[in-house]
């Protein structure tokens, strides 16, 4: 029998658990459920042996919660212990983190210029450091050096989990995540390139670069450290992708356990070599010979000329309806990691993407809203009057609006999808703080409250890893202060002295906005794994406060939209290392360190490659240094920082009605929120509008086929085989995840360099098919007329 004093302490444990747990959607559910079953019952029918079950469960509930996690995720890779003998800082992990740090920087910074481009990802650094750390472990001589009293040597053992770690928080630098290595990079770019800006002479200087580069890449890095009590130290802030992340350091290090689950024997490494090999042989077949397994518009085949059939399935120009939409696993993670992003977030982007597609693009495009069924459904660019690409030359007058050229060529058409993406991105942003300030309070409060404190923050989070992290001294939140202090007299420094005429209220402004939403936009990133970023609302606001000045324009967007998400990316790499049981101060020592290498490696790589290279950024540069994804920053910055959006969204013009994407946005929530309260044991709980949004804003250039895919694999995954295959789940599926895309990502660097760099053509149906017809072509629902579209001249 359970004893009075037993009852008591689980009611009050359920009561504590379905406070702070209620609506989290990652918390096991079917623990929340029983517990509310339990406290709505009469005292008087409650059976002996129920409530015997109830409370042993309730023991062991508590604790997970105490002694190791309650997500299965998380208990899945991160160990409930630590070894504080065992320590990152070595000269192994410093060597092989800085020199991954700059090839990889360089690699990726280089080839940034190329279409089509190479991205050496993070996940590649740890598929390569691992090996090199090996052989380091082996060669080095294992002599102690003393050095004012601190001893230390080039090999003090076996390579370890944290080193290797360390050298994957650094090697992100070079990776840096959807924005690339240095994002700056592409001012540089634009302003020296003679078809765009031409710009010579001051912007020119290496100073300018490098203050510039020094300034916006660092400044995230004090944001984020000033977030830990909101962003890091809460447990129930997983950061699914940092999971990933470490279940391929695991399955490399001391994994020889043979335990069988669900009937299974073979070790994680052994999985992750096999399911390594498997993916590496078989992305040649999507990725070089049988290309139409990746662009897999089968619907298309069908009818190839018929308009309407490529406009609804297909999957270059079109929507991507399409039941079978890929066989090619970088196409279904591109978007979404479909093992690592919660199922729940998976359906929500789903839903939300097509949602829109159906019920607001189609519509909008087939009744010729805003002139849209002139151009191609799905796109991100601007047209002109004709239907062709706005030609931005027509309009720039000295690297600035010429309003006689403006008035003559006339404006730039969105395409329906671009528009309802700018109407989703706004109600992204306004989503995203309502639903942290009503889910996440608690956590919110417990941050506030521990700003009121003298002393270590961490002290108001009692969960074992943060008890094990105590062991090891804390960063002092001046130290980020210092970052930002210094990255704030980089950037007054570098516009005061090349006269970029970017104000300094400017750079004031972005790191009070970065300071704001990024406790908002990580707390999303962290539970649901989709990156809310500023880009957008930063180009707005740019082009509102600094129009008709394209350099401030630039530099404003770039602190704007860099601030908060190096600031989230930032927080993740600081929980890998809470998860991994890194020194802080190590941490810190190797994310500046490895940052400010980075920055001067890929303005060195920049520069080298706009000097060198004959006829880079040219269409016809032989080598495809093209610099496309160049192009899309320099329009951009025309756009919104020469023309300006006023033309697109001021009263009076087609796009006004997107803004109400604020309003929405604000409102929305909070329905679905008391839904949520009041049928906790329904699927309201799951609706979640930041990741909702996330869906619909990547419809332009993506569509339906990069959405839908990583929910079908994620059904199975997260939903399939996690309900019925838990143990299984929890030791391989992390694994398979990292390493299919280590596979992919090295497979397709070989690829390049092999029948790429210098073309090997297969000329066969099966790498044909999926660009002939209406699909590839973009063919739009009505022709333009000779004159121009009617009722625009």
């Amino acid at each position: 029998m359970v004893s009075e004093s037993e009852m008591s302490d689980t009611i009050e444990v359920l009561k504590e658990i379905l406070a702070e747990h209620s609506l989290d959607a990652n918390y096991p559910q079917e623990l929340l459920n029983r517990a509310r079953e339990f406290l709505d019952r009469d005292p008087d029918s409650i059976q002996a042996l129920d409530t015997q079950a109830l409370v042993d469960d309730i023991r062991r509930q508590k604790d997970l919660i105490f002694n190791d996690s309650p997500y299965p995720e998380v208990r899945a890779v991160v160990d409930p212990s630590d070894d504080s003998s065992v320590s990152a800082n070595t000269f192994r992990a410093w060597f092989i983190g800085l020199s991954l740090t700059v090839v990889f920087t360089g690699v990726n910074q280089l080839f940034q210029l190329r279409y089509p481009t190479i991205t050496i990802y993070s996940v590649v650094s740890q598929a390569v450091s691992y090996p090199i750390g090996a052989l380091l472990a082996k060669i080095l001589p294992t002599k102690t050096f003393k050095f004012f009293g601190w001893s230390w040597s080039l090999n003090p053992g076996p390579f370890n989990q944290k080193e290797h770690m360390l050298i994957t928080v650094m090697a992100n630098v070079a990776y840096g995540g959807y924005l690339g290595t240095a994002y700056v990079t592409n001012i540089f770019t634009v302003l020296k390139v003679k078809k765009w800006y031409n710009m010579t002479g001051l912007y020119d200087k290496a100073g300018f670069q490098i203050l510039l580069a020094l300034s916006t890449q660092l400044l995230g890095f004090g944001c984020a450290g000033l977030a830990r009590r909101f962003l890091v130290y809460p447990a129930t802030l997983i950061y699914p992708k940092a999971l990933g992340t470490i279940a391929l350091n695991k399955a490399l290090h001391n994994d020889s356990k043979l335990t069988a689950v669900n009937g299974w024997t073979i070790s994680r490494l052994k999985f992750l070599q096999w399911s390594f090999l498997m993916m590496f042989v078989y992305y040649w077949f999507p990725g070089y010979i049988f290309t139409a397994l990746s662009t897999f518009n089968w619907m298309t085949w069908i009818s190839p000329t018929n308009v309407t059939l490529a406009l609804i399935t297909g999957s270059l120009g079109g929507l991507g309806v399409n039941p079978i939409p890929t066989f090619d696993w970088n196409v279904i993670s591109v978007l979404y990691d479909p093992i690592i992003t919660p199922f729940y977030s998976l359906v929500n982007s789903a839903i939300g993407a097509t949602l829109a597609c159906i019920c607001v693009i189609l519509p909008i495009y087939w009744t010729n809203t805003w002139n849209s069924g002139y151009f191609s459904i799905i796109t991100n660019g601007l047209s002109d009057n004709t239907g062709n690409s706005y030609n931005v030359s027509k309009v720039l007058s000295n690297g600035k609006l010429d309003v006689a050229g403006y008035e003559s060529y006339g404006p730039a058409y969105m395409s329906a999808s671009y528009a309802i993406m700018f109407f989703c991105f706004f109600g992204m942003y306004m989503s995203g703080i309502v639903h942290v300030a009503l889910y996440n309070r608690h956590q919110l409060y417990k941050g506030f409250k521990s700003l009121l404190k003298w002393g270590n923050a961490r002290d108001e989070y009692e969960d074992v890893h943060n008890r094990l992290m105590k062991s090891y001294k804390e960063v002092p939140e001046w130290w980020y202060i210092a970052i930002l202090v210094i990255t704030f007299v980089f950037g007054v420094v570098n516009s005061e002295v090349y006269n970029t005429g970017f104000p300094v209220w400017g750079l004031t402004f972005a790191i009070a906005l970065c300071l704001v939403l990024q406790i908002p936009y990580g707390i999303v990133y962290a539970i649901t794994n989709a990156e809310l970023t500023n880009n957008v609302v930063a180009e707005v606001i740019a082009g509102y406060a600094i129009p008709n000045q394209p350099v401030a324009n630039m530099i404003f967007k770039s602190y704007g939209l860099l601030a908060c998400a190096q600031a989230i990316q930032f927080s993740s790499d600081l929980k890998m290392g809470h998860y991994v049981k890194i020194a802080p101060r190590v941490m810190f020592s190797a994310q500046v360190v490895a940052t400010i290498v980075g920055a001067f490696v890929a303005v060195g790589v920049n520069a080298w490659a706009l000097a060198n290279i004959p006829g880079v950024c040219t269409n016809d540069q032989p080598s495809k240094f093209t610099c496309l994804s160049v192009q899309t920053f320099f329009t951009s910055s025309v756009i919104w920082g020469v023309i300006g959006p006023k033309h697109f969204f001021a009263p009076g013009t087609p796009y006004h009605a997107t803004l109400y994407g604020f309003l929405f946005g604000l409102l929305i929530p909070v329905p679905f929120y008391f839904l949520a309260k009041r049928f906790p044991r329904s699927i309201w709980r799951y609706v979640n509008f930041p990741a909702l949004f996330f869906g619909v804003t990547n419809l332009s250039p993506y569509n339906l086929n990069y959405i839908w895919a990583p929910t079908m694999v994620g059904f199975v995954f997260n939903y399939y085989i996690k309900r019925r295959y838990l143990p299984w789940w929890e030791k391989y599926a992390y694994v398979l995840t990292s390493s299919f895309g280590a596979a992919v990502a090295i497979s397709a660097i070989i690829i390049f360099f092999a029948v790429e760099y210098h073309p090997v053509v297969i000329n066969w149906w099966g790498n044909a098919i999926s660009s002939a017809g209406c699909d590839a072509a973009g063919c739009p629902l009505y022709t333009v007329p000779d004159t121009g579209i009617p009722g625009t001249q």
